[in-house]
């Protein structure tokens, strides 16, 4: 029978594992690392798993010293915080997989299965130390599936030299993502450095990338080397590199396929080892199709590529994000927030935000400076009007481009009735029934309110 080693301080989570898996493996437990060390290194069983905040050592340190005394068992770390940074550290110092109290015993049963039949596969890691991060510094915070998987390919692609494509919205955290590959990879003492093709001009953008050359334009006064020869040994990361003009795109593909480039003016060949991670909010494939994006440029960037998935498909993150940024804006502000009603994180889960996690922060932040008291309230919270209307549209003309294809007869008034019906629906679900208020966010008065919810023959929950 395979050997299952269960390493947790708590007794009731050592004898939950025996009790579910003792028909399948042999269960073998302790309650703390060392001990659980000398069994794993003794019985050297099947999977390991373990808690990672433990009295002692931590999970993540006994997961190093596994690897150095019974190498190729596969480890799965637990824990029953959120904390997104452990995930990455897990997974980028060779554990299997990282799962998160509490969890379903169905799911840890197919992991914990995975796990067996790579047991002979499993490679050690290289292990890189992780400096403790000042709470200053903007970190990836989420639970959910989608945000966890996003972790786990950071973890496992941050060793490797290859150049990285991150996908995604605006407001997602593409370079938040960049600086975490850059965190634990090889190159993270060098320099790393970000730039915005979208924000500079074509000429802006060639000049700051590969630099110039005294007398190169008017006002080049004196050489200036641009910003793959200062990552020379580093990570540069190009952000919306979708907007990049072709004549850029052409000098970016010479740096990948043998790291050289001219300066803008001048002749002597420059040869720089650099690692590159680009971004885009832009299908490239498209782009590519219209012939607005070289192909050999793509499938270069695109050796390993990473979706990060907009906020409206990790809804279940919100309040931790929520937490997070009102922790921060308190201490930005000086403003001491203790946390928020329900009636406002009910209004931020309902909400769409078009913008993203950049979004949500900023809301945090506004309401953090308009909040007269020390819980934000569903007053302080302000949708950004732009953001919200640009999403709305977006997703209202899919919807009708939908109904107008498939026909059907009244379709101006169906439309018409649905959209206000809804409307009025998720204005008493977001205020909890409280009529007044629904009335206030619709901008509608109260008796037209009542007469909306007699039309539509809506019940109102107590």
């Amino acid at each position: 029978m395979k050997k299952l080693l269960v390493i947790d301080d708590e007794r009731a989570v050592r004898y939950s594992f025996e009790r579910t898996f003792r028909e399948d493996y042999t269960v073998l437990t302790a309650d703390n690392a060392l001990d659980g060390l000398a069994i794993a290194e003794k019985e050297r069983p099947d999977v390991v798993i373990m808690d990672n905040k433990m009295p002692g050592m931590r999970g993540i340190d006994a997961l190093v010293k596994l690897q150095e005394k019974a190498a190729g068992i596969p480890v799965i770390l637990m824990t029953a915080f959120g904390d997104m940074d452990t995930a990455i550290e897990a997974m980028n110092r060779g554990a299997f997989d990282y799962v998160t109290k509490p969890f379903e015993n169905s799911q840890l049963r197919r992991i914990i299965e995975k796990a067996v039949q790579s047991a002979g596969l499993f490679q050690d890691a290289v292990c890189v130390g992780a400096e403790e991060e000042s709470e200053d510094i903007d970190r990836i915070v989420g639970s959910s599936a989608a945000i966890l998987s996003v972790c786990k390919l950071i973890g496992q692609v941050a060793q490797k030299n290859v150049p990285v494509l991150l996908l995604g919205e605006s407001g997602v955290g593409k370079e938040l993502v960049a600086r975490a590959i850059n965190t634990y990879s090889k190159r993270k003492a060098r320099l790393f450095m970000a730039v915005n093709c979208a924000a500079l001009t074509e000429n802006l953008v060639e000049s700051e990338l590969f630099g110039y050359e005294q007398g190169a334009f008017t006002g080049a006064e004196r050489r200036h080397p641009g910003r793959f020869e200062q990552c020379d040994g580093g990570t540069i990361f190009l952000d919306e590199i979708g907007d990049m003009s072709a004549a850029t795109q052409a000098k970016v593909l010479r740096v990948l396929q043998d790291g050289t480039f001219e300066r803008l003016g001048g002749n002597q060949t420059i040869k720089v080892d650099v690692r590159v991670i680009a971004a885009t909010n832009k299908n490239l494939e498209e782009e590519v199709r219209r012939g607005l994006f070289r192909t050999d440029l793509y499938h270069r960037l695109n050796v390993f590529s990473l979706r990060i998935p907009p906020l409206r498909e990790r809804k279940e993150d919100i309040p931790l994000l929520v937490e997070y940024f009102i922790k921060r804006a308190s201490k930005e502000s000086g403003h001491p927030i203790r946390g928020i009603s329900p009636e406002a994180l009910s209004l931020i889960e309902g909400y769409s935000w078009p913008g993203n996690v950049r979004e949500l922060q900023n809301t945090i932040r506004r309401a953090a400076i308009l909040a007269k008291g020390i819980v934000l309230s569903a007053e302080d919270i302000v949708f950004t009007r732009q953001d919200a209307s640009q999403g709305f549209r977006s997703a209202l003309e899919s919807a009708v481009d939908d109904l107008l294809l498939s026909g059907g007869k009244k379709l101006y008034d169906t439309v018409i009735g649905e959209v206000e019906k809804t409307l009025v629906q998720r204005a008493l679900s977001l205020t909890r029934g409280n009529q007044v208020k629904a009335a206030s966010l619709l901008g509608i008065s109260r008796v037209t309110l009542r007469k909306k919810i007699e039309d539509f023959q809506l019940h109102i929950e107590p």
